[in-house]
Parts: structure tokens; C-alpha cells; sequence
């Protein structure tokens, strides 16, 4: 697919052509990583989105009362003591 690098401020930018906006659902703001391959080659690839979530998630499971510690509180104490 043929795009087109415009200038952007000082920097220059490529244009997404729709189609591609439309497929991998990209919008103002999608994080995109860049790699170079050796020679003229380029990758551009949506960001990884491993801990989208995670807060709302880590809620759900306090509310839940299932974020008790494993170990009992006595055990840091004794710790303590040879310090």
C-alpha cells in the first residue's frame, strides 16, 4: 500500500490511508511503534495494550476481599528483630 510523508511542524508525518484506519481500528491518539529494517524497509505496528485494564481489575478483586495477604503479619515482625 502507497502512502505519502508530509510536513508536519518541524517533523514529517505519514499518511494512514483509510482503509487501514478502518481495519486495525486506529484513531487521534492510537499508540503506533516504529521499526526500521536494514536497507528502505518499515514496520509500523499498533502498541501493545498487555496492562490495559488492569486498574479496573485490580479494583474488582479488593472489593472482592480476595487481595488478603498470603502471609500473616507476624513474619515481617520476627524479621525484624535481627535486623
Amino acid at each position: 500500500m502507497e502512502t505519502t510523508v508530509v510536513k508536519i511542524g518541524t517533523s514529517l508525518g505519514v499518511k494512514i490511508p483509510d482503509t487501514m484506519i478502518t481495519n486495525y481500528k486506529l484513531r487521534v491518539g492510537s499508540k503506533i511503534e516504529m521499526s526500521f529494517i536494514q536497507g528502505n524497509g518499515m514496520i509500523l505496528r499498533e502498541k501493545s495494550k498487555i496492562r490495559e485494564g488492569w486498574n479496573t481489575k485490580f479494583a474488582q478483586y479488593a472489593l472482592d476481599g480476595e487481595d488478603k495477604p498470603l502471609l500473616p503479619d507476624f513474619l515481617d515482625s520476627e524479621t525484624d528483630i535481627f535486623l
